[in-house]
């Protein structure tokens, strides 16, 4: 009886982070940002590259928290304040890496004509969001984020999303 009311209990503060096509909204990621993003750029030498929006498998506040290393910078989006890392409330991910090695596989046509790599929603242990990884003066950029569809659907978004990014251009 214990073992079931605590997986009653995981499963109901959960459930604002399921997915759920009914509850996807578009976030307007430099708003988000706000003054962050500003300081992000100040903070970095790396190039700092953005989609303009991605839409989510979630409705409420969106917040955002930045970190910069050397060579790298790193845009964690999520539905709750103050969550960091691989969590429940994580919603995306977005980064530069000056140098970095790409990991996904998929190659997928940007519109700038170059190539972009896309892995789909992977479990294991746990599952990991769609990602797309794409190049540009040596600097990998990555976007991860929980979207609203699978599949095809999925790869749409995250190559529209760089595809944005790459149209917004630095920061």
């Amino acid at each position: 009886m214990r073992h079931l009311v605590l997986a009653l209990a995981a499963a109901v503060c959960s459930a604002a982070f399921l997915p759920s096509a009914a509850a996807a909204k578009r976030y307007d990621i430099p708003a988000t940002m706000g003054d962050q993003l500003t300081a992000l750029v100040e903070q970095t030498p790396v190039g700092v590259m953005l989609p303009q929006s991605l839409p989510f498998d979630y409705s409420g506040r969106l917040y955002a928290s930045t970190e910069v290393t050397e060579g790298a910078w790193f845009v964690s989006l999520a539905g709750a304040k103050d969550c960091r890392g691989a969590n429940a409330c994580t919603l995306g991910t977005l980064s530069g890496v000056q140098g970095g090695e790409r990991n996904n596989r998929i190659r997928v046509r940007l519109a700038d004509g170059k190539n972009g790599w896309y892995r789909p929603l992977s479990c294991g242990g746990s599952c990991a969001p769609p990602s797309i990884e794409f190049v540009r003066n040596k600097v990998l950029y990555g976007i991860q984020a929980k979207v609203f569809q699978r599949g095809k659907g999925a790869k749409r978004i995250l190559t529209d999303a760089a595809n944005s990014a790459l149209a917004a251009g630095l920061r």
